[in-house]
């Protein structure tokens, strides 16, 4: 009953679940490492018409184009397609014939690896499985399933190793897009920054030219004053020096002194 069981666990873990028969050409989902035949998938995400596809087991987002052949499970798939022959046929010979040697009537106590068939004693002695390599029908039983085991093994570290690697990669996804953000708030901030002083040194500069320009109009203003004021002295001296130059030799000569002094 343990036996049967444990090979019944073996051949669900070799079965799909869309179709519920062993898997043909398996494929995993990348996102969540659940295995299906490519064309039940192709199909289940085409009978859905979602715009977005997803794993039919658990519902998680998927991407077509991330689906990764699953060969090892496909080997897998294989040695449990034989072992289930094989205790099929097992099953039969023992309910029709006792697990009886048809040829030599004999119990099927033995297991050829050459040929996978059980075989007796005699049919071990004779030429046919001499040279063939044999077993113990018992000890062959375990070896079989040990080596289911040890496939069920290396697929469940598989998919424990890709479900880590996921994690790792969307942790540091999260840690670099936080990362981008801090330094686009520190750089936004520098530039107000800077913005904020050249403001502040465009009102200094601008401020220190209208002095500037202050000074010079004041300058300039003054400067013409005392331009205007010589202009005006140097206008009325003209005026009086040509009516003198017109003035009799005697008024002429009088006070002629004193107007050059002036």
């Amino acid at each position: 009953m343990a036996a049967g069981g444990s090979l019944k666990a073996l051949c669900e873990e070799a079965s799909c679940s869309i179709c519920l028969d062993y898997f043909s050409d398996p494929v995993m989902i990348a996102e969540c490492s659940h295995n299906f035949c490519r064309a039940c998938l192709t199909r289940s995400w085409e009978a859905s018409g979602a715009a977005e596809a997803s794993c039919p087991q658990c519902r998680g987002r998927a991407q077509p184009g991330s689906l990764r052949p699953n060969l090892q499970l496909a080997n897998f798939v294989e040695i449990a397609k034989g072992l289930t022959l094989q205790e099929g046929k097992e099953a039969v010979t023992a309910a029709r014939q006792g697990r009886f040697c048809q040829k030599h009537q004999e119990p099927l106590k033995l297991f050829c690896k050459d040929d996978e068939a059980l075989i007796c004693v005699v049919c071990d002695r004779s030429k046919e499985h001499r040279d063939h390599e044999t077993l113990p029908f018992e000890e062959a039983s375990q070896e079989y399933k040990d080596q289911f085991c040890s496939f069920l093994e290396i697929l469940k570290k598989e998919r424990e190793g890709i479900v880590a690697y996921k994690e790792d990669v969307e942790k540091e996804s999260q840690d670099l897009l936080k990362q981008a953000k801090g330094v686009k708030q520190e750089t936004v901030a520098k530039f107000r920054q800077l913005h904020a002083f050249l403001e502040e040194q465009e009102k200094l500069l601008l401020g220190q030219m209208e002095e500037v320009e202050k000074m010079v109009a004041r300058s300039r203003d003054q400067h013409l004053a005392e331009l205007t004021e010589e202009l005006a002295s140097l206008e009325s001296l003209i005026r009086e020096m040509e009516e003198k130059s017109q003035q009799p030799a005697g008024d002429l000569l009088q006070d002629a002194r004193r107007t050059f002094q002036r």
